[in-house]
């Protein structure tokens, strides 16, 4: 995964644009991450004095389980970055790298690492995910369950003859 930016490399340009679609080709990363292989990463880079900065955002869609239901879901990610643009990687830096090399970016290991970084650790199908009965194991947002609602937690049945 490539961008090239020599054309603004050499120009007086301040500023670049960037609207790139990218499709993932490492298949172990794609089945670790449940992840869809396409990528869009949207954003300007930025001269400022002598150096470039690329101030963007990435969007994907993964493929995850629902926290409280368990059912399976696609999710839209999206997730801002800025990464300073070098022509050699900086190991001692904090900050996100995209290394230059006559004239592109190569993509590859700043977006695994953005993925990564941005990959939610609970997801809900939806805001008012109802989950499973803890007795029986039936989802309820697509059936209701025939438990007993009364059921409570024998720890503390002492505490009801308290209130008695």
């Amino acid at each position: 995964m490539l961008l090239k930016i020599n054309k603004f490399l050499s120009s007086d340009d301040v500023s670049l644009k960037v609207n790139e679609s990218f499709t993932i080709d490492d298949e172990e990363f794609l089945k670790e991450t449940r992840l869809d292989k396409n990528v869009l990463i949207t954003g300007e880079i930025y001269r400022i004095k002598d150096s470039l900065t690329f101030s963007g955002k990435l969007e994907y869609v993964i493929t995850v389980e629902c926290a409280r239901c368990l059912k399976e879901f696609d999710k839209k990610i999206e997730t801002k970055f800025l990464a300073d643009l070098v022509e050699e990687e900086d190991m001692e830096s904090d900050n996100l790298q995209m290394v230059i090399t006559d004239g592109t970016i190569k993509m590859d290991e700043a977006i695994k690492q953005l993925i990564y970084l941005s990959m939610p650790m609970k997801s809900l199908c939806r805001d008012d995910c109802k989950g499973i009965c803890p007795n029986c194991g039936v989802n309820l947002n697509e059936e209701t369950c025939k438990c007993e609602n009364s059921i409570t937690d024998p720890r503390f049945d002492k505490l009801k003859d308290l209130l008695k």
